[in-house]
């Protein structure tokens, strides 16, 4: 035996064993028994394999081998037996193996010999496990095929260390990260796609004839109620894309207007388009089942309607595994390499058992001819059926690119709860200056609350509020000294050139008649007459503390983690260049900048090894000062910036799991989960699935390592496109 494969421990063999699922069992012992017995033995298995998992080359057709974890291994074997001489094979031997431990294996290999006239040997779960480490391929054996099973020990074991995650141990979070890191330029063309999908969708029941109409705000609320990862995606492109689609055009007006309702519904041709679509779809969902249903009706005897329910918790257990892990699920299946099956088949097998009340009798029966169909719809599988999966894995692919997965929430989810992030005055003031908008323009206040119940740590530092004080006063004189006097005969476009947002805000909200004058504006923030005195800038900071949830950081605790020599050469840069007016104000920025490492550096947060990427960062929009720091962020191996886009659309507008949990299980089953995908297109799937492939080739450490620069690459990328983002103001 080579010395330099590792042992299986006994109780591992044990616990995989008890876990293991038919079908991977059987890919194991072809490769356990390949191993004990060398050359000589064949495996053949597989759906028609006419009883036989494995058989001896020279024997002359005589001995057989059968795998199962089947629990009644009496009835096993002689239903093997049978379909042996079935197939028209002379049976001598059998050797039955099985994952299960079998009493009194003498006394029963003496009673089924007797009875069948074959000489059986049966082989156990004990003795597996006392031959597994015989030999390399056997260990190899353990490692390729049930090794997976007992991963779950490994993660309970170090859940104390920070670097094991499960996120890790999937490759849904590492292949989103490589794709949003790589897909700069954003899903417009998609999102439109997806849009009018779901638009036609939800209008599928109209019909001006019955006068049946729908108006903007149903279409939407029927949406977003069925799916409500769709809410982020696409509520800015409803109205946009419902005027498109009401435009004639060569194939004529896909949706139909009533201006004096203000309603829309689908013409007759659009109706019959879908009818159409939905009966192709429709037809191949019903083959999938119909072939099914045959397989089942060759694996025992029944009636129809057995044959019907049996098929159709197949594909129940087919729609849970693009639930439970459906981005390894889609490799698997469009994969050309020899690989085994996601290993949560066995448990959507035994969830779908349960869920349809199968007598605790019948349950080992159903199990096994479940596993039995679905082996075969996977490795041996119809062009029909094909298809049908074909289909449901771009759905699930394209839902994966958008963020609507449970393993991307979470991640993300978790990542937020560990966030330490600074505030920029530029956030800040534009917060302040949406006081008046509608709730669902307010962009940056939305972000700011939405990001507090996301559980992110959001702190306030002395020199950001000293920042954001002293816009307040210079807007203040800006106002005092040109607006004020001619504020009775000032336009609305004269206004809105004003390069102060607050400026731009107070006429806005006057013209809304929210405020009556200048002074009471500012009010809602400060009090008027407390502007440049000492008590304004604690009611400021009051303000925002208890409005936004903010924690306050004075200036001291940066200091103390900064190095003054280096916070004094960036203050002396930005003011060579003019890229700040005074040195209060440079030196706020440059001890920010420094205070943010100085703060990482303290908590150790570079040196400990997550797949989150790190913890503390500055959040703002501001870019000048990055043109002085280029040296300190190669000296550091990081950034300090994080862009507020990325809190938006990653973590403070995403739905909650269990959002997306729901919209799964509403969306598969159903003919829309099946059309779905046809939006994706060729290139953004097979990406995904070589991004699967590169992660399979990873170990653990290395995966970790990535998808914390990945992290952290998504976090900064300033040239990245998103759908929800922040226009750029000046302050």
């Amino acid at each position: 035996m080579n010395s330099k494969a590792e042992n299986v421990h006994p109780e591992l063999i044990q616990i995989s064993l008890d876990k293991v699922e038919g079908f991977a069992f059987e890919r194991f012992a072809q490769d356990f028994w390949s191993a004990l017995e060398g050359r000589d033995f064949v495996p053949v298995g597989g759906i028609g394999d006419g009883g036989a998992d494995g058989l001896y080359k020279y024997a002359q057709d005589r001995v057989f081998y059968q795998f199962t974890r089947q629990e009644n291994h009496r009835d096993k074997i002689r239903k093997t037996v049978k379909r042996l001489y079935d197939f028209d094979r002379t049976v001598k031997t059998l050797y039955y193996g099985s994952s299960r431990v079998i009493d009194h294996i003498d006394k029963e290999e003496d009673l089924l010999s007797e009875e069948l006239s074959v000489f059986v040997k049966i082989r156990d779960r004990k003795y597996i496990a006392s031959h597994i480490n015989d030999s390399i391929g056997t260990i190899a054996a353990y490692n390729n095929h049930l090794s997976v099973y007992t991963q779950f020990l490994e993660s309970v074991a170090r859940s104390s260390d920070p670097s094991v995650s499960r996120h890790v141990q999937d490759p849904s979070v590492f292949v989103f990260l490589q794709h949003e890191v790589t897909n700069r330029l954003g899903n417009r063309k998609l999102v439109h796609s997806i849009t009018d999908s779901v638009i036609l969708w939800a209008l599928s029941n109209t019909d001006p004839d019955k006068g049946i109409f729908m108006s903007e705000y149903q279409i939407g609320d029927k949406i977003y109620n069925q799916f409500p990862w769709a809410l982020k995606l696409i509520k800015g492109h409803i109205r946009q894309r419902l005027e498109k689609l009401r435009t004639k055009n060569e194939t004529g007006r896909e949706v139909r207007w009533y201006k004096k309702e203000k309603k829309y519904c689908l013409p007759y041709k659009t109706r019959q388009i879908i009818k159409s679509e939905n009966q192709m779809d429709e037809s191949l969902r019903i083959s999938f089942i119909d072939e099914m249903k045959l397989i089942a009706s060759n694996l025992f005897d029944a009636d129809e309607g057995e044959y019907q329910k049996v098929a159709e918790i197949s594909s129940d257990v087919v729609h849970a595994i693009f639930q439970k892990q459906g981005l390894l699920f889609s490799h698997f299946l469009q994969s050309d390499e020899e690989s085994d099956a996601p290993p949560v088949v066995s448990d959507c097998i035994d969830d779908a058992i349960i869920k349809v009340n199968v007598k605790r009798e019948h349950t080992e029966q159903y199990r096994e001819h479940i596993e039995t169909i679905i082996r075969k719809v996977f490795y041996h599988g119809s062009p029909n059926q094909r298809k049908y999966l074909s289909n449901l894995s771009r759905t699930y692919v394209l839902l994966f690119t958008l963020q609507a997965e449970p393993r991307i929430i979470e991640y993300f989810s978790t990542m937020s709860a560990s966030f330490k992030l600074f505030l920029g005055g530029d956030i800040l003031v534009r917060a302040l200056s949406e006081r008046y908008l509608d709730k669902e323009h307010q962009v940056t206040r939305n972000l700011l609350k939405m990001a507090s119940v996301s559980g992110i740590s959001m702190l306030l530092s002395e020199c950001v509020l000293e920042e954001v004080y002293s816009h307040i006063c210079g807007t203040y004189y800006e106002f005092s000294n040109h607006f004020e006097a001619m504020e009775p005969y000032l336009t609305s476009e004269i206004t809105r050139n004003s390069d102060k947002i607050l400026i731009r805000s107070y006429f806005s909200a006057r013209r809304e008649k929210f405020v009556k004058s200048w002074g009471n504006f500012l009010g809602q923030f400060i009090t008027y007459s407390n502007i440049n005195k000492p008590e304004g800038r604690e009611e400021l900071k009051k303000y925002l503390l208890s409005e936004y949830g903010l924690s306050f950081v004075e200036n001291g605790e940066l200091e103390s983690v900064s190095t003054k020599s280096d916070v004094e050469l960036l203050v002396e840069a930005m003011l060579v260049n003019d890229d700040k007016k005074n040195k209060a104000l440079a030196y706020n920025t440059a001890l920010q900048v420094h205070g943010i490492y100085g703060l990482r550096s303290k908590n150790k947060e570079a040196t400990t090894s997550m797949e989150y990427g790190l913890k503390t960062w500055w959040v703002t929009n501001q870019h000048r000062v990055l043109r002085h720091t280029r040296e300190i962020i190669r000296e550091k191996k990081a950034q300090y910036i994080m862009r507020p886009e990325y809190v938006l659309n990653f973590i403070a507008m995403s739905p909650n799991c269990e959002e997306v949990r729901t919209s799964f299980k509403n969306i598969f089953p159903s003919i829309f989960g099946i059309q779905l995908g046809h939006r994706l297109n060729d290139d953004t799937f097979h990406k995904i699935m070589s991004k699967v492939g590169e992660w399979k080739d990873y170990e653990p450490g290395r995966i970790t390592a990535l998808m914390s620069d990945l992290s952290d690459e998504l976090k900064t990328d300033r040239l990245k496109r998103y759908s929800n983002g922040f226009k750029e103001d000046q302050l």
